[in-house]
């Protein structure tokens, strides 16, 4: 996590990009390494027996200072702004969820407690226990306000990296409601998200996505995957599988065991490796698709943050307010590129059935 700009708690210094930084394993607090060895532990007592984390603690104190009113979720008991619709970690429904009271029936302590206190104390009629296996949204279904919001839950103003939330919404555009929590999960639990859409899709997901350059590798690793395979099963495999059949008297019971010991006590080694070469192919692709699904997001995030970060570098036109314009027609998706590689990974599968 980056710490720069934010103050060691020892001797209230600003953390600089060089600085040699140790952050305490129990609630996360930031110190210079020689800041910490001077007291040799956190200094964040009551951190510990709380649970808090100390960005947590970071976020309240300058809520307070704002005039800001924060609220935690019943889920994972993160807290977030007042006015979220879902939670920023867990992407659970808060509002719903929270006992609904007026202004003049819920006391100043009473909100208060909803920060400060604990699952139990903030969530009526349960203990922590209970509420950890609640479902993430209220009986009757999911309310339409989820739908609504455009940053899942995120503040507007939060930072990534140097980039607002509001501009990160503004250039991903499409499904913002699902990446801009992803993102915040990322940035502050360093915790991924597969994605069955990238495995599924592959390189055509990423050009979707317009990250071109990955698009086109991983598309092309296809097309040269897809070619070889029908190659070798054609010149090598397929005749090869036909003999085999054969010599089992065309059994149904044969295994891919039962091949491959065939192949490599009949034939020459390098005819016996060709007849398994499409199969490897495919096992390789399947891992690429595998590693796409894994890798996405977090590609996307770093994608997203540095053309935002380009785009605000470029000086404004004249009468221009901000670069939101310039982030939306940038950003969002290029569905005709999408389509047109779909449209050719089907061509190159027909294609490669039939000749089979």
């Amino acid at each position: 996590m980056d710490f720069t700009g934010k103050s060691c708690p020892v001797c209230s210094e600003k953390f600089r990009e060089e600085d040699d930084i140790v952050v305490c394993p129990k609630c996360g607090a930031p110190y210079h390494r020689e800041c910490y060895k001077k007291n040799n532990k956190c200094i964040f007592a009551e951190l510990h027996k709380s649970g808090k984390s100390w960005m947590e603690a970071e976020e309240e104190k300058k809520a307070k200072e704002e005039g800001k009113k924060l609220v935690r979720c019943p889920h994972c008991n993160s807290i977030n702004p007042e006015n979220a619709i879902v939670c920023k970690i867990c992407g659970g429904f808060i509002s719903d969820s929270i006992e609904n009271k007026t202004d003049d029936e819920s006391t100043d302590a009473e909100k208060t407690e909803s920060v400060s206190g604990t699952v139990k104390d903030s969530v009526p009629g349960g203990d922590a226990a209970d509420k950890k296996n609640e479902m993430p949204f209220p009986p009757g279904g999911v309310p339409l306000s989820v739908f609504l919001d455009p940053m899942g839950g995120v503040p507007k103003d939060e930072d990534f990296e140097g980039v607002t939330g509001a501009e990160l919404s503004k250039y991903v555009k499409a499904n913002t409601s699902y990446y801009l929590p992803v993102f915040y999960r990322m940035k502050t639990q360093s915790k991924n998200k597969f994605s069955f859409c990238a495995f599924l899709f592959t390189g055509a997901w990423y050009l979707y996505r317009k990250m071109y350059v990955k698009g086109a590798l991983i598309s092309l690793l296809y097309i040269i995957v897809e070619i070889a395979s029908l190659v070798f099963s054609n010149v090598y495999s397929a005749p090869l599988i036909r003999e085999a059949n054969q010599h089992f008297g065309n059994s149904y019971y044969v295994n891919f065991f039962d091949y491959l010991s065939w192949a490599f006590n009949n034939k020459p080694f390098g005819e016996a490796v060709m007849m398994f070469v499409p199969y490897f192919l495919l096992a390789l692709f399947l891992v690429v698709r595998v590693l796409c699904g894994f890798r996405a997001n977090k590609s996307y995030y770093r994608h997203c943050v540095k053309r935002v970060k380009s785009i605000k570098a470029v000086p404004l036109n004249p009468g221009e307010e901000n670069h939101h314009k310039a982030l939306s027609e940038s950003g969002g998706v290029n569905t005709a590129v999408a389509w047109m590689c779909l449209v050719c990974y089907m061509i190159l599968y027909i294609a490669s059935v039939f000749i089979k």
